[in-house]
């Protein structure tokens, strides 16, 4: 049977503990505490990184409009969707190190620290603007960040002409020498936020089974009288008050239960290992760790800097990595379209969960800030300003959406990072080469 520390005011970090899981709950009305006024929902942020760049005259808007060829799966939510136009990643430019773009593009998109060209163990780059957060507001929560990706990578060696695999392989780093190794198991993921998935599962069919049977005590109640016989007075009370308190303990427990349901898994988080389906269970498990509030800085990986991944479900066999450098060959062009077209979509779908889960009056998607680029505008030419970028969500309603926010083409993607520790209450003077908050 589960157990649930019951009292009058939740633990915002209270969990149902069932035999090889821990379960989180979402943020209840019973977490505030009685006669306490209105309690302040947490802002989360997200970072998406997308590799190779993006077919950038599909990519933007034309004219005065919002939406465009790629984007169009965002159309449901451009209330919510600001498009940052016109913004660069110095660090992942050259600066005298010769070829490397794709490590670079990697290592300096959170950080927008330029990396030390090296393939031994003197790394170095900078502190990625999620460990900034982390390091204000990560003691709320369990996790004080939660690092996800969808490709596997070597964490030594050369990936990149020169450049260590650290960098190519991770965007999120606790210090300029340290990045945090992204979890790239939808299975694992699921484990560490909740408990064994197997375990979770045989936890529901018991709570099911449950439903449809009596009390455990009623199997043992004849037993328990012939043995009252058998005791003393005092025993006797003792075992009936203890009958008595479990008897009660399991009726509240039971409605406990009824009123909490137990997180569902993702489907398909047992046995779907295709890459589609895996970027859609890592989104579906970012959405139920901020519903149970586990965490509150996310950062994605959908593939490693240069990843060659294939999209065959999309009718796309070649690498991606490949096809980047297309030469401007009107078919590999028209590849590079239906893969950034793809992920737009699925960025679509975790916007409309998001959008879809309540907390507190508001959706997710009104309490989160979730930035989703590359730090590589046009994979053939390996250029960083320029970027696909956008930022979705309204932080608690502390971001302007709804709009397309032009930077002059140079203008430092680390602005948008002081703007979005800003929206948190972080101030920061500085970050990477950015000086001011962008809003």
């Amino acid at each position: 049977m589960a157990n649930i520390v019951l009292r009058r005011h939740l633990s915002r970090r209270a969990f149902l503990a069932g035999t090889g899981a821990a379960l989180a709950l979402p943020w209840l009305d019973a977490m505030t505490p009685a006669f306490a006024g209105p309690s302040k929902r947490p802002t989360r942020s997200v970072f998406v990184f997308a590799p190779n760049g993006a077919k950038m005259d599909d990519w933007l808007p034309s004219g005065g409009h919002v939406s465009s060829k790629t984007l169009a799966a965002l159309a449901p939510h451009k209330k919510n969707v600001t498009l940052l136009e016109g913004f660069a990643v110095d660090g992942a430019r050259a600066h005298g190190d010769g070829p490397g773009d794709h490590a670079r593009c990697a290592s300096a998109f959170l950080t927008c620290a330029h990396p030390k060209k090296t393939g031994g163990a003197d790394i170095h780059v900078g502190i990625s603007i999620d460990q900034v957060i982390a390091s204000h507001i990560g003691g709320e929560t369990r996790f004080a960040s939660l690092e996800l990706g969808l490709e596997p990578g070597r964490a030594a060696g050369v990936c990149d002409s020169g450049y260590s695999c650290a960098y190519s392989n991770n965007i999120s780093w606790r210090t300029p020498n340290l990045p945090n190794t992204k979890e790239t198991r939808p299975r694992a993921v699921f484990e560490r936020l909740f408990g064994d998935p197997d375990a979770v599962g045989n936890e529901l069919e018991r709570k099911r089974r449950r439903e449809e049977q009596k009390s455990i005590l009623d199997a043992v109640l004849e037993d328990a009288k012939r043995l009252k016989g058998k005791l003393g007075k005092t025993d006797a009370r003792k075992l009936a008050e203890y009958l008595d308190a479990v008897r009660a303990l399991e009726t509240r427990l039971e409605k406990s239960e009824a009123e909490v349901p137990i997180p569902e898994m993702p489907e398909g988080l047992l046995t779907d290992r295709s890459y589609p389906g895996r970027v859609r269970l890592m989104y579906d498990l970012i959405v139920l760790a901020f519903r149970a509030d586990l965490t509150r800085t996310v950062t994605l990986m959908l593939g490693n800097g240069g990843s060659n991944i294939s999209y065959l479900h999309i009718g796309v066999p070649d690498g991606h990595h490949n096809i980047s450098h297309h030469g401007k060959e009107a078919e590999k062009l028209a590849k590079i379209q239906r893969i950034d077209q793809w992920h737009v979509e699925q960025l679509a779908r975790f916007l409309g969960a998001l959008d879809a889960a309540d907390d507190g009056g508001k959706s997710l998607l009104h309490r989160s800030q979730v930035l989703y680029g590359s730090a590589i505008g046009d994979g053939n030419r390996h250029n960083h300003d320029n970027l696909p970028l956008l930022l979705a969500g309204r932080g608690n309603g502390k971001l302007k959406s709804g709009r397309r926010l032009k930077g002059g083409g140079n203008t430092p993607l680390a602005e948008a990072y002081l703007g979005m520790l800003k929206v948190l209450g972080i101030r920061e003077k500085t970050f990477g080469d950015g000086t001011k908050a962008l809003f």
